[in-house]
């Protein structure tokens, strides 16, 4: 998830792929990581569940209870296990521009003010939160629930201060290395110049935002707060130290500035009653991620489909897909391209997880394409834009957490954007055809070996289970018969079974026999993998919840309604702007913070608009009527902003699937070769969006309406 291979942060303290150089952190790595197997025991408890109920007919609550409660440990426990492996995500841009002085300076302050103020708070209230469960004997809401509610909710300050003891020992460890490190021998005049022009930046800045924080203020004192609260994360994010705890460090420190807003008198007038914020309302922080990211059971599905993606793709599974389709497609004018995009939606059904696809495609069809002749710039746009597909074609992580924080079933979110995920890759399509007969310079003939039997056999081999397993886990949510967390379970036991048969036909060809060992290595490294990576989202998702929190009670939701309203754009136009604006935030932030911090600030202006998709002579009460407009645009909205937030994948300076690409392309292949080929996908996203923002009503809303009657 980061855009360096070995950040300079890893070299001072000794890790290098995630291996710390402390016993002490490689024994609780150790101690943290053996809980991958949780994955195992949530699939098979899930698997469990789906048997008992549709084929026994029995639903026991407690086995459903179960699921997310080995989530919450899974999810928790996460977040300090790739903290360990430092690999949480975070925005490398001007990272290595900075001294080894500078790194260590941003490395301990991080620590210092973001890390370690964080973790003591949740760990505090959080064990408080465990002790009143246990005194008052808290249990399930259901009679046939789980008891013992305190069990699940010691999840996150138990984490938490394991999280705590990890930033002690590596702030020791890091000062320690700090002090040994080489002097950089970048000449002392080159030192001056960027520092002057650093600080001339930051004076600019600084002075750019205290005159719109007076601006602003004007209107209500804690708006200025609001204005200070979110640049402070956006300048910090350009540290480049991890953006979960940023953006959980920023929400601590506004809590003491709130709290020193009041005291001082700047927010406590007369006309106004203050922020109310002191050291107490980081308690809001807990209850925020205890009832609105740990006991969501439609969270389940976000490792389920990690984990299912990830096996897929360490299987070789998706490698033998991508084999298969280049001998059928490579042989004609651009088909090779086109071969690409197919197995990117392929990938993007099956995995969703976008560094997986863009570097499985850049691997496997990037090379031949090089060699067939393809331009260098045509070649990494369609790798990198074939790879993004994943974010908005279902089962999209991306949507379930859009999902989540918009309240609207998953399901239907799914649904909203099969046509526009599919109208997205036709263009894809489209325009390498037709490139291929405009200038087919560009995209040269392959080799005119004729197709055999056995080629097509050979494909139809390592297609069909995949597209099986797409159409069982897709269709399960889209025929209502199972939910999205039962359907993930089915998805990570369907890609269990094929990475196995997989595994056991690769061994029994390369050696005659059956590898077990290595079979169960290759199932354990799936488990690990997919562990740090649902930690390092989870990570965001908590950081992001409490920033959000704060920055609600200091009026974020306010102002934003406020200045949406007061456009003088209609509705329609208001969603232009709003969409400008995330299409200039995916530029520099990635999706996760964009939809946790954004996404809710605005959906409740957006939902009382009337964009007429809704018939009010169809409702005999107005409640019924608003609360079908409001659910209307939600989808419509949600989708429009999945489509926009796939151009970030391709948009400089940050844009991930361009690294992804760069970092396992070709020594001739040159990023500015990248940039330049992904233009043109840019281009068809944003045309995409323009089709999604005009006939929304019919790419996004009519199959939920067809097929669930609402």
């Amino acid at each position: 998830m980061k855009i360096e291979e070995i950040p300079d942060e890893q070299v001072l303290y000794g890790e290098c792929c995630g291996e710390p150089k402390s016993f002490l952190l490689r024994a609780l790595r150790g101690v943290v990581g053996s809980a991958a197997l949780l994955f195992p025991l949530l699939t098979i408890a899930i698997l469990i569940h789906v048997v008992l109920r549709y084929v026994c007919g029995i639903n026991f609550v407690w086995l459903e209870e179960l699921h997310w409660q080995l989530y919450a440990y899974l999810a928790t426990f996460g977040v300090v296990f790739s903290f360990i492996r430092n690999d949480h995500v975070r925005l490398d841009l001007f990272h290595h521009r900075f001294t080894k002085k500078d790194q260590s300076i941003i490395e301990t302050a991080g620590l210092l003010f973001f890390v370690i103020p964080f973790s003591t708070l949740l760990a505090w209230y959080g064990f408080q939160a465990v002790g009143q469960s246990f005194s008052i004997g808290e249990h399930s809401v259901n009679e046939q629930g789980l008891p013992f509610t305190f069990v699940v909710k010691l999840a996150l300050p138990l984490s938490f201060t394991l999280m705590l003891i990890v930033a002690l020992v590596r702030l020791l460890e890091f000062a320690s290395a700090a002090r040994q490190a080489p002097v950089s021998s970048m000449s002392q005049r080159s030192l001056n110049q960027w520092g002057k022009l650093k600080l001339g930046v930051s004076v600019a800045i600084v002075c750019a935002v205290i005159g719109l924080a007076w601006r602003v203020g004007n209107i209500d004192p804690r708006y200025a707060l609001v204005v200070l609260m979110f640049v402070s994360f956006i300048g910090l994010l350009f540290t480049g130290y991890p953006i979960a705890f940023v953006l959980g460090g920023v929400a601590v420190a506004f809590i003491f500035v709130g709290y020193a807003a009041d005291y001082f008198g700047y927010t406590l007038t007369l006309d106004h009653a203050g922020t109310k914020l002191y050291l107490g309302s980081a308690a809001g922080f807990v209850n925020r991620i205890y009832g609105g990211l740990l006991r969501k059971p439609e969270l389940v599905a976000l490792p389920m489909f990690i984990f299912m993606g990830l096996l897929l793709d360490r299987s070789g599974i998706a490698e033998r897909m991508m084999t298969a389709m280049q001998q059928i497609f490579g042989q004609i004018r651009g088909g090779l391209a086109i071969c690409v995009v197919l197995i990117g939606i392929l990938l993007a059904a099956s995995t969703g997880i976008i560094g997986a696809s863009v570097v499985l495609l850049g691997l496997i069809g990037l090379p031949v394409m090089l060699q067939q002749g393809y331009t260098r710039s045509l070649a990494t746009g369609t790798v990198c834009s074939a790879g993004t597909l994943g974010i908005l074609m279902p089962p999209s992580i991306m949507l379930v957490i859009m999902a989540d924080q918009a309240s609207v079933p998953v399901g239907d979110l799914f649904m909203g954007a099969v046509f526009p995920s599919a109208m997205l890759a036709g263009l894809y399509v489209a325009y390498l055809f037709c490139v291929g007969h405009i200038q087919p310079e560009y995209v040269p003939r392959g080799s005119q070996q004729s197709i055999s039997m056995k080629i097509v056999r050979d494909a139809i081999c390592a297609i069909l289970p995949v597209l099986a397993l797409i159409v069982v886990v897709l269709g399960s949510i889209f025929a209502g018969i199972a939910t999205v967390t039962e359907a993930s379970g089915l998805g990570a036991v369907g890609a269990s079974l094929l990475a196995i048969v997989h595994w056991l036909q690769t061994d029994k060809r390369q050696h005659g026999k059956f590898d077990y060992a290595a079979i169960l290595r290759e199932g354990w490294q799936s488990c690990t993998d997919a562990f740090a990576l649902t930690g390092s989202i989870v990570g965001i998702l908590f950081g992001a919840t409490c920033f959000a929190f704060i920055l609600r009670d200091l009026g974020g939701d306010k102002l934003i309604q406020y200045g949406l309203e007061s456009l003088p754009f209609g509705p329609f136009g208001v969603i232009a702007i709003v969409l400008s604006i995330i299409f200039f935030l995916g530029f520099f932030l990635d999706w996760i913070e964009i939809t946790i911090i954004v996404l809710p600030l605005i959906l409740a202006t957006i939902g009382t608009f009337d964009f007429q998709f809704v018939d009010p002579a169809l409702y005999e009460r107005q409640e019924s009527f608003l609360a079908a407009r409001t659910q209307a645009n939600t989808l419509w909205f949600c989708v429009l902003m999945a489509v926009c937030l796939q151009t970030s994948f391709l948009t400089p300076p940050v844009g991930f699937a361009i690294f992804y690409l760069k970092s396992v392309a070709p020594q001739e292949v040159k990023l500015i070769d990248i940039y330049k080929g992904v233009i043109p996908f840019v281009i068809i996203q944003l045309l995409g969006l323009v089709l999604v923002f005009f006939f929304g009503e019919y790419l996004v809303l009519w199959l939920p309406q067809y097929i669930y009657g609402k």
